[in-house]
């Protein structure tokens, strides 16, 4: 279930913070970008929420780039937000991680004036406000307009800085003639009208220096991570990084600390369960599941993910009663719905993956009407309802 939400929802490390003057998310980028992080030191690591090397991630610091990318969590369910925090907290680190990597390198990189009004003209076009509207928000926040214009300029050199970095983790790949070559026999060894090679020479050749750099640049990252003294000191982000990483033993210690807070959410049951499945220790899983249940009867996120657990172990039968029963429970949440479709087709169960496309239609009539009342578009609903009709095996 989480697949997905890793491969797509990961924030673009180098831009993390240039994040929010461009999607026009002013709050906290003062209280990000001027706060002081003590490193080095006696400074208790409890201060922080992570810990990379000599610096650290305060838990201030992770609420503004959360608070920032609020957008991209909007469609997510209750059990995908920690792995979308863990994402976030990532990305911060592998960002401490570059400046540290350019500090060592001695890059220096110099913003003038008119590079700092250029990206504060681009703030105000893309939140449609005049530079007088800008100053009164930001004075309403305690933050003054030379503060703000001293933070885009730190955030440029940074985010130059940080390209610097990546730029030389490739700076002497090549591609070669050998390799254009299999490649254009590869993509059009079953073409009818196949075109010359001179043809598509550039386009093969910037395309596979495009993949070759990426290659490059996300192995020399994960080898500077691995090499890192990295630290997260947020509980439950520790114990999800343990889960996402496989490291099972230790999840499964860290969630059932957790769980013995009687607050602990249906989420950290599915986590716990997880963890238990990812060390093939299956009579735990079931039994946290059960658990979990009687806590949460209502909860169809923890019926859907009961029941994937169910399909993962070839037990159809059971899987389709729990996904019955968050589909009664879920009411006229798109999302569930489309998540119980997603997952009858994916163990063959046509008939009720029917049922599911019912629903889904009946709630998107539902949603047009009241968009066509209030004059409101819903992206969210669009986007999912592409991938359902592409899912749709009747469309086939």
């Amino acid at each position: 279930m989480f697949d997905n939400l890793r491969n797509n929802s990961k924030i673009i490390v180098y831009i993390v913070v240039a994040a929010f003057v461009v999607t026009g998310g002013l709050m906290g980028f003062g209280s990000y970008m001027s706060q002081n992080t003590p490193s080095g030191g006696n400074s208790s690591s409890s201060q922080y929420i992570a810990r990379v090397n000599d610096k650290g991630i305060t838990p201030q610091q992770f609420l503004s780039v959360l608070r920032n990318s609020a957008s991209q969590a909007n469609n997510l369910t209750q059990a995908e937000v920690i792995p979308f925090r863990l994402n976030v907290l990532n990305s911060m680190i592998e960002r401490e991680i570059l400046l540290s990597e350019a500090e060592e390198m001695g890059i220096s990189v110099e913003v003038d004036d008119k590079a700092v009004e250029k990206r504060i003209d681009e703030i105000l076009k893309q939140n449609d406000l005049t530079k007088e509207e800008l100053k009164n928000n930001l004075e309403s926040q305690d933050y003054t307009y030379e503060q703000f214009k001293n933070d885009i300029r730190k955030n440029i050199v940074e985010s130059e800085k940080i390209n610097n970095v990546k730029e030389s983790t490739y700076s002497n790949i090549e591609v070669t003639e050998e390799e254009i070559k299999n490649t254009y026999n590869e993509r059009y060894k079953d073409s009818e009208d196949k075109p010359a090679l001179e043809e598509v020479r550039s386009d093969i050749k910037e395309s596979l220096l495009t993949q070759k750099q990426n290659e490059a640049y996300k192995n020399w990252l994960e080898n500077q991570k691995a090499e890192a003294n990295v630290t997260i000191n947020d509980p439950v982000l520790f114990a999800y990084n343990a889960l996402d990483k496989g490291n099972y033993e230790v999840a499964i210690e860290s969630f059932n600390n957790l769980v013995k807070n009687d607050n602990a959410s249906a989420s950290i049951y599915i986590y716990l369960a997880q963890a238990y499945a990812g060390a093939e220790q299956y009579d735990n899983a079931l039994e946290t599941y059960n658990t979990a249940i009687e806590k949460y009867p209502e909860n169809w996120e923890l019926r859907l993910n009961f029941g994937d657990y169910y399909a993962q172990r070839d037990k159809k039968e059971k899987a389709i009663e729990q996904y019955n029963k968050a589909s009664e429970i879920a009411g006229n949440n798109y999302y569930a719905h489309y998540q119980l479709f997603m997952s009858y087709n994916n163990i063959g169960a046509s008939e009720e993956a029917e049922k599911e496309m019912q629903k889904i239609t009946e709630i998107q009539k539902q949603r047009q009407n009241q968009q066509q009342q209030s004059g409101e578009n819903n992206q969210e609903a669009s986007s999912i309802e592409e991938e359902i009709e592409q899912s749709n095996p009747n469309n086939n």
